[in-house]
């Protein structure tokens, strides 16, 4: 900038006349004397003078144009949004966990200026860039020590990404077909990227107009455990299952009024579809149900149960856990409070020869150690991994009655078994 001050105050006439004054302060300091140096004619020295102002001038545009563009990039950045944390919202429903893992339950969330609440359908963001976005319904809203909430999703599968049994996956009938799943797990809240509708249509039924009912068709359950779809009026589910199926058809039934049914020739049904082993879904809660209890009225069967409910359960187990005020309000936990309650009940049952000195007084000496094995790993573990400890004391207490019998006398604390190895554990068995 300097130098183009000092040529602008260059005088471009070729008049010796001038006087030393009509120069500023600010002339060339480079200019060499004139007996070192002959004078350029006067055209030259002007062609010279304009060159050398037009490369400043050049010089000069290219450096505002860097500096406008620095200005427009710094205020792009100023003016992008500042997206916050997600934060929890209204009342602390319940608390879970001590220490470093205690959690706060919440039944909503805000993010990114959107409110989500319990048993919303929601996208998630997936893993990897390409990927279309997870869906899931979310079943439990925590807030962690850290300061993290997290999300307990029910998951949904495209049929493309469902695995089958012996390789593949599915053909989807349509776009907007999914498959619902009892597989839960936990993402970050912030992973929650807006909610969606899914309908839940019975296969006989026609699928809602897609310009009147946007949203996702649910017609079967994907078993992410022995990888077979389930139809949702299939009545071989456990009854929790089936219960929850029941109010999410009814919520679809009422949001979208009474669906036409399919003419019978239209009905494509999937060999896959009609299983003859019936094991899948019914058989993984060993609980055994209380078959003589009433039915419960219609509108109680409609209402929406929170993650800590445990409506529709109603066995044996489950009415000694409410007897005893054992059970937490947290889903994961009851069930698994009320599956190894039955599993060692079985285990007792099986021992009925032992002698009385070794005779487990049911269910009082047994609701306590069930009790704080769950605890005890849910303390400790992620929800994956409690899910995985829990099936593995399932699996040894069914199958080693003297395991049962040393944790219900006193012999062994629940959190010494739960670090047990394999090894350790047949030890047991052997003693």
């Amino acid at each position: 900038m300097g130098r183009n001050r000092r040529l602008a105050m260059i005088s471009t006439t070729d008049s010796e006349g001038e006087e030393e004054g009509e120069f500023k302060t600010g002339q060339f300091e480079s200019l060499e004397d004139e007996t070192k140096s002959p004078p350029l004619n006067n055209k030259k020295k002007n062609r010279k003078l304009l060159v050398e102002e037009d490369e400043d001038d050049d010089v000069e545009q290219e450096d505002q144009q860097e500096e406008e563009e620095e200005e427009e990039e710094e205020q792009e950045e100023e003016d992008e949004p500042i997206i916050e944390d997600a934060k929890p919202i209204g009342e602390v429903m319940k608390e879970s966990g001590k220490g470093r893992n205690k959690r706060t339950h919440f039944e909503a969330f805000e993010y990114d200026g959107n409110r989500f609440e319990l048993e919303d359908s929601v996208l998630l963001t997936p893993e990897e860039k390409g990927q279309k976005p997870y869906v899931a319904i979310i079943k439990d809203i925590t807030l962690g020590k850290d300061g993290s909430m997290m999300v307990l999703g029910q998951w949904f599968y495209r049929p493309e990404e469902a695995e089958r049994r012996g390789g593949g996956g599915w053909e989807a009938r349509d776009t907007r077909e999914l498959f619902y799943s009892f597989h839960r797990d936990e993402v970050p809240a912030e992973s929650v990227m807006h909610k969606c509708l899914a309908h839940f249509v019975p296969l006989h039924k026609q699928f809602p107009d897609r310009s009147v009912h946007p949203g996702f068709i649910i017609q079967k359950v994907y078993d992410t455990v022995e990888k077979k779809l389930w139809k949702l009026t299939d009545k071989d589910y456990e009854d929790s299952k089936q219960h929850e199926i029941n109010i999410l058809v009814q919520k679809t039934r009422e949001r979208l009024g009474e669906l036409l049914d399919l003419p019978e020739t239209e009905e494509v049904v999937d060999p896959e579809d009609q299983l003859k082993d019936r094991r899948g879904l019914k058989r993984k809660d060993i609980a055994p149900l209380d078959v003589s209890r009433e039915d419960i009225k219609s509108e109680q069967q409609l209402t929406l149960d929170t993650p800590g409910s445990c409506a529709g359960e109603a066995s044996e187990h489950y009415k000694i856990l409410v007897t005893f005020k054992a059970l937490t309000g947290e889903s994961s936990c009851d069930k698994w409070l009320e599956k190894l309650l039955a599993v060692i009940q079985l285990a007792i049952d099986s021992n009925e020869n032992v002698q009385d000195g070794e005779k487990i007084h049911w269910p009082d000496a047994v609701v306590p150690v069930v009790v704080s094995l769950v605890k005890a790993a849910h303390d400790t573990l992620d929800f994956q991994k409690f899910n995985q400890k829990m099936r593995q004391m399932a699996f040894n207490l069914r199958s080693n009655y003297r395991l049962a019998r040393r944790l219900i006398n006193g012999e062994l604390e629940a959190s010494v078994v739960l670090n047990m190895s394999p090894i350790e554990l047949k030890v047991i068995y052997l003693i």
